[in-house]
């Protein structure tokens, strides 16, 4: 699950202090996501190197082909048009509820949108279908912290580092929202595991 996101890590500034992403590489002004479902199911779809025209041919043909609809969302997404990726994915959610690509890429897009609500709506269903998916439990916890539920982002990112204990972005966001409840000397051991974990 980390090898795939290795590459992707967003910070994001919270009252001054940065949190970690693992799936993201650019810098915004959102907390950070983990975008990677890590199920090795498909559910995170990439784009070909097809541009749209491609895909919307296809579905002019087949407009109930959720593999070519997720791959036109993907592309989408890839571009930063959240409303076009969104409406492919929802479409996608509609043919088939159970589409836990669309599921999880449905709570990304919120995630981006900081629409919270939204998004934890999608990540708990996701999570059902993938209850160990560590990086999908950190943004969960994200959502919550934005919202203000301090107690349900820690106990989150807590249940993260009980199913993985090498989870980096777990212990580095665990002590962001310690230190945030003022838990300085919890805040410092966490910062400590993050911090040794990243250096092996």
């Amino acid at each position: 699950m980390l090898v795939r996101t290795a590459g992707r890590l967003l910070v994001i500034i919270i009252c001054g202090i940065a949190v970690f992403s693992c799936n993201r590489s650019d810098k915004s002004g959102a907390i950070e996501n983990n975008r990677n479902s890590g199920t090795g199911n498909g559910s995170v779809v990439m784009p070909s190197a097809d541009g749209p025209e491609v895909y919307e041919k296809m579905l002019q043909t087949d407009s109930l082909n959720t593999d070519v609809r997720l791959r036109l969302a993907a592309y989408f997404y890839s571009l930063k048009d959240l409303e076009k990726a969104m409406f492919h994915n929802l479409i996608v959610n509609r043919i088939d509820s159970n589409n836990m690509a669309a599921v999880f890429n449905l709570g990304n897009i919120y995630y981006d949108l900081q629409q919270n609500e939204q998004a934890i709506r999608y990540y708990e269903r996701f999570l059902k279908f993938d209850h160990g998916n560590c990086n999908v439990r950190c943004d969960l916890a994200t959502c919550y912290m934005r919202l203000n539920d301090n107690e349900t982002a820690i106990s989150l990112l807590q249940e993260n580092i009980r199913i993985n204990q090498s989870h980096p972005q777990s212990h580095y966001n665990l002590s962001v929202f310690l230190k945030e409840k003022g838990k300085l000397k919890e805040a410092e051991k966490e910062m400590a595991i993050y911090n040794s974990l990243v250096s092996r």
